[in-house]
């Protein structure tokens, strides 16, 4: 696995922290998903919901309800037409180039 450039962080769950020189403070758990043609995406500030933790607990909360009725993570697999099977198999030869 990957190591998070934020330690808060979990899959689908990005914590978002502004720095302090910004006008707007922002500090709160960003649940963002993508499955097919579906897109979410939902914060959970800590000013709402009383702090880091409880903040924390809403979005696990939240991203197994959505996740739970989404279908699962699929990936896509293009086919090259008219190719035969033992040519798909065959990474493709590179062409040289002369130059001048």
């Amino acid at each position: 696995m990957r190591k998070r450039s934020n330690p808060d962080s979990e899959q689908n769950i990005k914590r978002i922290d502004t720095k302090q020189r910004a006008k707007k403070q922002t500090h709160g758990f960003q649940v963002h998903f993508v499955r097919g043609s579906s897109t979410g995406t939902r914060m959970f500030s800590d000013a709402v919901y009383g702090g880091k933790e409880p903040a924390r607990k809403a979005a696990r909360k939240y991203r197994k309800e959505v996740m739970g009725d989404l279908p699962p993570r699929t990936t896509l697999t293009i086919g090259r037409r008219g190719a035969s099977k033992n040519a798909a198999k065959k990474p493709a030869a590179a062409k040289k180039v002369k130059r001048r």
